[in-house]
């Protein structure tokens, strides 16, 4: 069996900032993950994610030093702005998510002003995945989930 990516699924922060410091995640997350990637590795393992809600950009550099090189659902209402992790980390990272939830319970003027504002230029740089910043809020009117899908499928098809 071939396997696509290896995901680590822990919240290491909340909307305040990481629930440990940059300096706990390099002495004993850090060394555990890299031993868990170059064991994968061997295996043609090539994707290792980290899902984690919350705001936990100041981890990310020993994220990427243990071997990660994807991170999800980047978290809109905890500040995660995948523009910003985009330029700051370049081709470093893989991006899933960043997309605001929240805004689907609105109107189709503010799904279309959230996914414009950030799915082309995450797409041109590449290395992005869109989707929401969590799983999809039992509020979303159906009519607007069909309307994100259907302007997500365009915005990938490059329209």
């Amino acid at each position: 069996v071939q396997i696509d990516y290896f995901n680590f699924s822990e919240d290491f922060a909340g909307k305040g900032g990481p629930l440990i410091s940059p300096k706990i995640y390099k002495e004993f997350f850090a060394p555990r993950v890299k031993r868990v990637v170059e064991h994968f590795r061997k295996y043609g393992v090539r994707y290792f994610w980290v899902d984690s809600d919350g705001n936990f950009e100041v981890l990310i550099p020993y994220m990427i030093e243990a071997g990660i090189n994807g991170i999800w659902p980047l978290e809109q209402a905890a500040g995660m702005d995948p523009i910003k992790l985009r330029k700051k980390y370049g081709k470093d990272i893989v991006l899933l998510g960043g997309i605001d939830k929240r805004e689907l319970t609105k109107d189709k003027a503010s799904i279309e002003k959230e996914l414009y504002s950030k799915v082309p230029y995450l797409l041109e740089y590449g290395g992005y995945i869109p989707h929401l910043d969590h799983t999809f809020p039992p509020d979303i009117p159906y009519d607007n989930f069909l309307h994100y899908m259907e302007l997500k499928k365009k915005l990938l098809r490059g329209g």
